[in-house]
């Protein structure tokens, strides 16, 4: 039963890891890869949890912990080394990535359980940032034309931040069940992604986060009628 408990730790512990070694490695390509790897994890340590039935406060908590190493300190780290002009003073739009992750997650454990998140999820966001980082290492002139525009490379984290922490009903995908309605909602969205991804994998995930807000927009007009 104690070995039980502790499975879920390990899957989150791995995320943890993730996020610290794509922080070590500082390579656009490889610590992108690290991140995304964090955010299977992620997903893993909460399905077991649930399957094995062992959730947990401490759980919750070492989580969170986590989250925000891999993606809050990671991101926003990686987002410097993409900053269009070489000088302190645009290294700190990066903060607003740090900040708005840290601010979204204190909120998510302060929250009732339910079928939707309240402002876009953390690893949405690094989802975000990680298709950019990918973009502009593999040259793709769309991300390479908007990070050159320092205005935009500064509003970026901005507006990332506020969608953390604003009231928009985000669907979950973790949340697949018997309301046809809202499995219409994820099904759109990933047949999406994978449509974009075929097309040009360099802008699928950056566009693929925007859709999903798009998506979560009209869920969340569509229950509060």
């Amino acid at each position: 039963m104690v070995v039980k408990n502790k499975i879920p730790s390990l899957f989150t512990l791995m995320n943890l890891c993730c996020g610290f070694a794509a922080i070590l490695i500082a390579d656009l390509h490889i610590s992108s890869i690290l991140i995304l790897t964090g955010m299977f994890f992620d997903v893993i340590d909460g399905l077991i949890a649930r399957l094995l039935k062992v959730q947990s406060d401490i759980g919750k908590e070492l989580d969170s912990f986590a989250d925000i190493v891999s993606f809050g300190v990671a991101p926003a780290y990686l987002y410097t080394l993409i900053s269009p002009i070489d000088h302190w003073t645009y290294y700190m739009p990066a903060f607003f990535i740090l900040i708005g992750s840290a601010l979204r997650l204190a909120i998510f454990n302060l929250q009732p359980e339910a079928k939707y998140f309240t402002g876009l999820p953390t690893p949405a966001s690094s989802f975000f940032l990680v298709g950019l980082f990918i973009g502009v290492e593999f040259d793709s002139d769309v991300m390479q034309t908007i990070i050159e525009y320092p205005f935009i490379y500064t509003m970026i984290p901005v507006v990332l931040m506020l969608l953390n922490l604003s009231k928009i009903k985000m669907f979950s995908f973790k949340q697949v069940g018997k309301n046809l309605n809202y499995n219409l909602f994820i099904l759109v969205c990933i047949i999406t992604f994978t449509a974009l991804t075929m097309i040009n994998y360099k802008l699928a995930m950056p566009i693929g986060v925007i859709i999903y807000i798009i998506l979560s927009l009209i869920y969340s007009i569509k229950i509060h009628k």
